[in-house]
């Protein structure tokens, strides 16, 4: 993104915009696919049973366990590389202070 205010645009409105050409130009954009997907999908409604099945299917399985165990390893390889450097530098250390 070109401009740092235009998260700020899209949330306050149009008055960024008067000033700055790009985001101006980045809104008629998304103003003209907005029209478009309203325009191809007005029709389009989703079965009634759609949000039933998507809140079952959460449910039944339940939050993956995969960023935890990604963070643990993680953590584990900081903690690793910590115990391997820090023996090797704690003779410099010493030797910056005394």
């Amino acid at each position: 993104m070109a401009c740092p205010d235009f998260e700020d645009l899209l949330r306050e409105g149009g008055e960024h915009a008067a000033h700055c050409e790009h985001c101006r130009a980045l809104l008629e954009a998304a103003a003209d696919v907005d029209a478009t997907l309203e325009g191809a999908f007005a029709g389009v409604s989703a079965p009634p049973a759609l949000a039933a099945s998507v809140r079952r299917l959460g449910a039944a399985r339940g939050p993956s366990m995969v960023p935890e165990v990604l963070d643990l390893i993680g953590w584990a390889a900081v903690l690793a590389l910590a115990a391997v450097l820090l023996p090797r530098f704690l003779p410099v250390i010493e030797a910056l202070r005394g």
